[in-house]
């Protein structure tokens, strides 16, 4: 987007061409540049008031305007104000050129698409610099007035930044009254819904003459409301209000005013209010017309540079509040109330406040079983994965060298009994003494030995699963005594392990109710209740995890240990918004108790 100093320059350096045809040519190549290049453009010139009015220039160059356009042009010219209607997708506007109450000719535009506020504003800003141009004044060899413009711009321009926009405005407008012969120039721009004095010419201080300050502002929303140019004497044809302008003129002593309203962006405007004691001409009204329109939107550009933060702040805040309240904007409307009815249903609504975590199954009691002996893999008849029964044979030691231990055992006892016989029998009271001692010793070896080869055979303590072990391609493998062979789980008897992580462990209490879903079976929900949490936390994934363990309600045909999935566990009733934003406040929580440690 230009700069105002730049799209100032441009436009008063093309105030410096003198042939009619070439002005009005580049004019009109500068408007569409600055509406955005529309898709035709026309301006319709002629004798003031009387016409015939023809097309002086078209954009695109030397392209004749459509029907449309032309008819809504005729149509304003009849009807001397801004016409504007949408037909088949397209936008058309004619904005009548007035120089006070003469009409001089009409701007017509089409484009696609609506209207925009800007495209309106940048329109009014091109006609003021129009007006400027001696060709539209009575006596067009004379470039007097046009030259004392030019000079007002300069000085604005020259000002700009150096110094307060109080004083720039009083410098302006005091140069103003002088060079078009006002006897009082002001200025003023909206605030809320009214427009509000901000400078007087030759009048630094105007706070204390209310009555001039109330009578100014009233004739400059007159203007405003009307969106039109007033003056007073006014034309006996017009339509236009002027009441505050003719009890302007009653109670200041002023009988000439001309106000010219202007737009600077949406929802800034204002006004400027010349006041002459004896007539002015028509030449020296249309040069205020035009400047009003160029010079008064680059002093609300400068006051708007001056705003303080809390200024801006504030005049973006009315600017919206317009806009969200106003007419037009249905989409900012409908985002608000939709905005609205977000935060009333966070506010009121809740939900169940669940800990989610990952979980698997384990057996209720994990049952290992070992080598009882030093020994050697003689069969294996089962592995994990498989059920087994109570008293299932799983696997089988070989017992061979045990039955013939076995065997040497009983030779020993048989020997030993003999010895003791033969003692008693002569009287030998201490060797028989000795031998039975030793035949109890081998009785009791005998024993031991006959017990090992009762447990080569490894059996099922009950009905279990077994969860690990495999001897099949094993067979004949050496095992030592105290090796574990095999892990068992019992049927339809599990728990479940919750690793909660150490965020969420604080919301966990035994007797909480919970849902566990396992991957095995993603459309089944099994409800479970908390009976155990563990003060051991183990790292995981980048965080520490605590061991919970719950009870299943029920148990499925189908699970097996180790089968893994995600519980939630039910911990209270609370607010939507104060669910999904929990994780966010304890990061920030801690986040701030770590830098401010508060």
């Amino acid at each position: 987007m230009r700069s105002s100093s730049a799209s100032s320059s441009a436009w008063s350096g093309l105030l410096e061409e003198s042939t009619e045809g070439i002005f009005h040519t580049v004019w009109l190549a500068r408007l569409a540049d600055e509406v955005g290049w529309p898709d035709e453009l026309v301006l319709v010139l002629g004798p003031e008031n009387t016409g015939p009015f023809a097309p002086v220039a078209t954009w695109p160059h030397q392209t004749p305007c459509s029907q449309a356009l032309q008819a809504l042009c005729e149509q304003s010219l009849a009807m001397r104000r801004a016409v504007s209607e949408q037909r088949d997708g397209r936008s058309y506007l004619a904005q009548p050129v007035l120089r006070g109450a003469d009409m001089l000719g009409v701007v017509g535009l089409g484009l696609e698409g609506p209207l925009s506020v800007d495209l309106r504003n940048r329109l009014s800003l091109a006609l003021g610099w129009l007006l400027a141009h001696p060709s539209l004044h009575p006596d067009k060899g004379d470039g007097e007035l046009s030259e004392r413009l030019l000079l007002l711009l300069e000085l604005l321009l020259s000002t700009h930044g150096e110094s307060p926009s109080t004083e720039t405005f009083q410098t302006v407008l005091s140069e103003a009254a002088v060079r078009l012969g006002c006897d009082r120039v002001s200025l003023g721009s909206v605030r809320g819904q009214r427009i509000r004095l901000l400078a007087l010419s030759q009048a630094a201080n105007f706070s204390r003459r209310i009555d001039l300050t109330r009578a100014l502002e009233e004739a400059m929303d007159e203007a405003a409301d009307q969106a039109s140019t007033l003056q007073v004497p006014a034309d006996p044809e017009t339509l236009a209000t002027t009441r505050a302008h003719q009890a302007l003129a009653a109670d200041q002593g002023n009988a000439w005013i001309t106000t010219v309203p202007f737009t600077l962006s949406e929802g800034h405007y204002g006004a400027m209010t010349f006041e002459w004691a004896d007539e002015p001409d028509e030449q020296t009204r249309g040069v205020a017309e035009g400047m009003a329109a160029v010079v008064g939107r680059v002093l609300l550009e400068r006051e708007l540079s001056d705003l303080s933060l809390w200024g801006a702040l504030r005049r973006s805040t009315r600017r919206q509040l317009t806009r969200l309240f106003g007419p037009r904007y249905l989409g900012r409307k409908l985002l608000a109330a939709a905005l609205i009815a977000i935060i009333g249903f966070f506010s009121f609504a809740t939900g169940e406040f669940r800990v989610k975590a990952d979980a698997a199954l384990e057996g209720a009691v994990v049952r290992t079983l070992s080598a009882p002996f030093d020994g050697f893999v003689d069969g294996a008849f089962h592995r994990a994965g498989q059920r087994v029964s109570a008293g299932t044979v799983i696997a089988s030691l070989d017992d061979r060298d045990l039955r013939l231990e076995l065997l040497g055992q009983a030779s020993q006892q048989a020997r030993f009994e003999r010895e003791m016989r033969s003692a008693q029998a002569t009287r030998d009271t201490a060797g028989g003494r000795i031998a039975e001692a030793q035949m109890r010793q081998a009785a009791a070896q005998m024993e031991m030995t006959q017990m090992m080869l009762e447990r080569t055979d490894i059996v099922a303590p009950f009905d279990a699963i077994i969860t690990s072990g495999d001897l099949s391609q094993q067979l004949g493998r050496p095992v030592q005594r105290g090796d574990v062979l095999f892990e068992l789980a019992p049927i339809a008897d599990y728990r479940v392990v919750i690793q909660v992580d150490e965020t969420d462990i604080g919301e966990i209490a035994p007797g909480q109710r919970g849902t566990l879903v396992l991957k095995a079976f993603p459309e089944r929900e099994i409800g479970f209740q908390v009976s155990l949490i563990t003060p051991v936390s183990q790292p995981a994934e980048g965080s520490n995890r605590f061991r919970v363990e719950a009870e299943l309600d029920q148990v499925l045909p189908a699970m097996r240990p180790g089968m893994a999935g995600v519980a939630r566990v039910s911990i209270d009733q609370r607010h939507l918004i104060a669910i999904w934003t929990r994780d966010a406040r304890n990061w920030l929580s801690l986040a701030l108790w770590r830098w401010f440690g508060a």
